[in-house]
């Protein structure tokens, strides 16, 4: 999951994935994608390249949250339909690594957002469930991984490790957030990584990978 949209979620969730491949098959999905333009989009395309099995992604064509693409185009959102679509590949996969369409406080529907979708998981996926936070190493993200914390909180979700994503043009914090994150109250005792722009069939195997595998 991330923090937000734009921050290298699609990119960390397929490094992780070729990197947990190391161990066995692993499925990676995007439930729900919006601003598709094409039969696939991107971030589903990416993901299937890495996967076991291509797992089809609800695909909405206006470039904007699920729940308002969806209005847009006439459809109702099923969070229920997206955990059963959940169970089945959590069944029949060992790993599954799931990227979620924007951050935890993103609405999914007119009703919910992701975390609430989260901890309205079907009980026995609950002690499965492994959290991973991304978000861009620049500033402001000490407000939003701490936000993000808070909110998962309230949902009884645990965050296990935060993904610092390098952006495409650092600013004067990019390099120092991962310290800072990791001297903070909520943050402290908690892995992060600083992930580096790079393809990521070279990020599989670098000590940043190991360390959201080994989380």
């Amino acid at each position: 999951t991330a923090t937000g949209t734009g921050v290298g979620k699609t990119h960390v969730a397929v490094a992780l994935a070729r990197a947990l491949a190391t161990r066995g098959p692993v499925v990676a999905w995007k439930p729900v994608e919006s601003g598709v333009t094409g039969p696939l989009g991107d971030d589903e395309a990416a993901l299937a390249a890495v996967s076991a099995v291509h797992a089809p992604t609800l695909r909405l064509s206006a470039p904007l949250s699920p729940h308002l693409a969806a209005r847009r185009a006439g459809l109702v959102l099923d969070p229920g339909a997206l955990h059963r679509q959940l169970v089945d590949l959590a069944t029949a996969w060992p790993t599954l690594v799931v990227e979620l369409a924007g951050g935890l406080c993103s609405p999914l529907d007119d009703e919910i957002d992701h975390a609430g979708w989260l901890e309205a998981l079907p009980a026995g996926l609950r002690p499965r469930l492994r959290l991973v936070l991304v978000a861009p190493d620049r500033l402001g993200v000490l407000h939003d991984v701490t936000a993000a914390l808070h909110a998962a909180a309230a949902h009884g979700l645990s965050v296990d490790a935060v993904a610092l994503s390098a952006p495409a043009i650092p600013d004067a914090s990019t390099g120092t957030n991962a310290a800072e994150l990791s001297a903070r109250p909520m943050t402290r005792g908690r892995t992060i990584v600083t992930v580096p722009r790079a393809p990521s069939t070279d990020l599989a195997g670098h000590p940043a990978l190991a360390a959201l595998v080994a989380a």
